[in-house]
């Protein structure tokens, strides 16, 4: 009788396990700046006060994720792995990307590091240097959607819901020349 109740126990932990082997899928709506010039590009972001600690902003509302405000986006090669330049990772899969950008950041500074350095600014009302203003309903996003496996001894999967707004060389309108003294 003992071995039916404990081969009964072993059915039932089996089955049990069996059940918790299900995938699990998360979601987020990321949004990034990718670089399709032809040099290294600097971003300096100028998050709102609740996204800002320092010189870090709080890069995630589904995590825990803090990154520094002022980073390097290389040339981009078109690898979607890639993520260099992510500005955020948001939960809500509602919201347009211009609006996120909007709700995290008050303005966002691009230059390059050739010879002329080119100023590209970015605030809620007002483009400099861009034909397109990133904050702006009417900017145009690439748009993909990513799966990445996250399984450990569990079956995860991230889904991203990623939004890319291209900073190309033929949209820079204005080059200031600045002083690297």
């Amino acid at each position: 009788m003992k071995t039916i109740l404990k081969f009964a126990a072993l059915l039932l932990v089996l089955v049990g396990s069996l059940g918790s082997c299900k995938e699990t899928v998360t979601e987020s709506l990321d949004i990034f700046v990718k670089n399709r010039t032809d040099s290294a590009i600097c971003i300096k972001l100028y998050p709102k006060a609740a996204y800002r600690d320092g010189l870090l902003y709080r890069s995630s509302d589904i995590g825990s994720g803090f990154r520094d405000t002022e980073f390097i986006i290389p040339i981009d090669d078109d690898n979607m792995y890639n993520w260099d330049g992510q500005l955020f990772e948001s939960g809500n899969l509602n919201i347009e990307p211009y609006a996120l950008a909007a709700e995290i950041f008050d303005s966002i500074y691009i230059s390059t590091a050739n010879k002329e350095r080119v100023i590209i600014k970015f605030t809620h009302d007002n483009v400099t240097g861009y034909s397109e203003n990133i904050f702006s309903e009417h900017s145009t996003w690439d748009f993909e959607i990513v799966e990445r496996d996250m399984s450990d001894f569990r079956k995860r999967t991230n889904r991203a819901y990623q939004h890319r707004f291209l900073i190309l060389k033929d949209k820079i309108t204005h080059k200031s020349i600045i002083n690297s003294e």
